[in-house]
């Protein structure tokens, strides 16, 4: 079989490292099958344990970003002109590194599958902050599982850390920083192999003009922005792809800003860039909320908002409250560009309304004054990160001076084919105030539009219990509030 490879320069543990990436091969495998490095470990291979947690460094902005990142599902071209960390560069028996000395003080490691995970997300955690809080660290280690020792232990050995000062990045990894600059152009070599991998070819465009280019010229291409479904898609599923092309290094189209038409979002921005932009931080914190409940850190140095609106999934956790904010997508094509409302995007089961060559170039919100405005967001899940929501909503609920309603979105996902508004919520309470209306028969009326399946996240008959008990919460709630 002929395949197109990619061959990559990058940083390994302090070392300059050139090598040639089978197309769409992870990093996981990466370490374990070409690079022979075994500390890293697998156990889920979607993303979900933790276990194969490693660091990775880049110059962004001008600045070195530490970042926790899956290597299960992080491919493995991606780390063309970055430094990956991986446990086997913090410590030696000989000479632990202060996170794993913590570790072995306070008894937080028994079997030690996890562990090396554990101190790879502590290590990215503390390279970014030197004095996390407790609630800092708890975020920074919801995505890793361990199943023997106990997280008490974990944690305090964490919190010792974060109560004095350490050197945290070693000097040897420190010395690379200097060579993390511009990217080269990635190079693509032909190869005959023996062997079959995810795809025939991994294309990784440095320019919109060249996405377009590639997308066109392999009408077969399957777009990425986090990889982290499609490649869950490669290893659980073993699914097979013509052509992949990873967006990821498309870094004009990486950003979050403030002009007349609202929010922009650039489709390259990570729910780790939401999180921590100041801009969304003021004009939406109900974003805030709700990517604090999304996936994991790991998942959200990687995820991006747009690769959740292109998967079109019924249970994408921000398309809900995208919906309520009556977002809008432009989308780009070599033949122009245009503006869909993103409640028209969603045709059918993963079945949208782009159209061929097209991408999602920004997502844009309408500012909102809080002041007026009640947002909320809910999400019901076995686990409060890393797991997919069996039903998931957001609802927006604007008011006049006189605290009526004046306009109302409710959204939900999970509860159809699409994730979509509730056509019918806004007449039953348009210019009402909250004290006026009847939250238990509005809730009960809403949850009879909707027809949920029953699957293995829950019954239809549990589902639609959800879909009215969390509507009849928001209108509790906002009952309760002062305007």
């Amino acid at each position: 079989m002929r395949y197109l490879y990619n061959r990559i320069e990058f940083f390994l543990n302090g070392t300059a490292k050139t090598a040639l990436i089978p197309p769409g091969l992870t990093t996981l495998d990466f370490l374990k099958r070409e690079l022979r490095l075994f500390g890293t470990k697998c156990s889920c291979n979607e993303g979900d344990c933790g276990a194969c947690t490693v660091a990775v460094a880049e110059i962004r902005e001008g600045r070195i970003v530490y970042e926790a990142l899956n290597s299960c599902i992080y491919p493995a071209a991606r780390l063309h002109g970055k430094h990956l960390i991986t446990i086997e560069a913090l410590g030696t028996p000989e000479q632990l590194h202060p996170i794993q000395e913590a570790m072995l003080q306070f008894h937080a490691t028994q079997c030690g599958y996890c562990s090396p995970g554990f101190v790879m997300s502590a290590f990215a955690l503390f390279a970014e902050r030197a004095h996390p809080s407790k609630e800092e660290l708890l975020a920074g280690l919801e995505g890793n599982l361990c199943r023997c020792t106990g997280y008490d232990s974990i944690l305090r050995a964490m919190l010792e850390l974060a109560s004095k000062d350490y050197e945290i990045v070693l000097p040897a990894l420190r010395a690379v920083e200097a060579g993390l600059g511009e990217l080269k152009p990635m190079e693509y070599v032909p190869q005959e192999s023996s062997s079959i991998y995810a795809c025939e070819a991994y294309f990784l465009p440095q320019s919109l003009e060249e996405a377009l280019r590639l997308m066109r010229e392999h009408p077969e291409h399957q777009l990425l922005c986090g990889a982290t479904d499609i490649m869950v898609q490669i290893n659980i599923a073993k699914r097979k792809f013509k052509c992949l092309i990873d967006l990821s290094f498309l870094r004009k189209l990486r950003y979050i800003k403030e002009d007349g038409e609202g929010i922009l979002i650039g489709s390259l921005s990570t729910y780790s860039d939401l999180l921590e932009s100041g801009v969304i931080t003021q004009s939406f914190p109900a974003f805030r909320d709700l990517i604090n409940i999304i996936a994991s850190r790991q998942i959200r140095n990687s995820g991006t908002i747009a690769g959740n609106i292109g998967n079109a999934s019924p249970v994408g956790d921000s398309l809900p409250l995208l919906l309520c904010l009556d977002a809008r997508l432009r989308l780009v094509s070599e033949q122009g560009s245009r503006e869909l409302a993103l409640k028209d995007y969603f045709v059918s089961y993963k079945h949208t309304a782009l159209q061929e060559g097209e991408l999602i170039e920004e997502i844009i919100l309408a500012p909102v004054d809080y002041k007026q405005v009640f947002i909320r967001i809910k999400k019901a899940a076995k686990r409060k990160s890393v797991d997919i929501s069996a039903i998931s909503s957001a609802i927006c609920l604007h008011f006049d001076a006189d605290g009526k309603i004046t306009q109302a979105r409710l959204a939900y996902g999970g509860a159809a084919a699409i994730p979509r508004l509730a056509s019918g919520f806004e007449a039953l309470v348009l210019g009402k105030k909250p004290e006026e209306l009847e939250p238990e028969a509005l809730a009960e009326a809403v949850a009879e539009e909707f027809t949920p399946l029953s699957d293995v996240r829950g019954s239809a008959s549990y589902r639609k219990q959800l879909i009215s008990n969390q509507l009849l919460a928001y209108l509790l709630e906002a009952q309760g509030m002062s305007l």
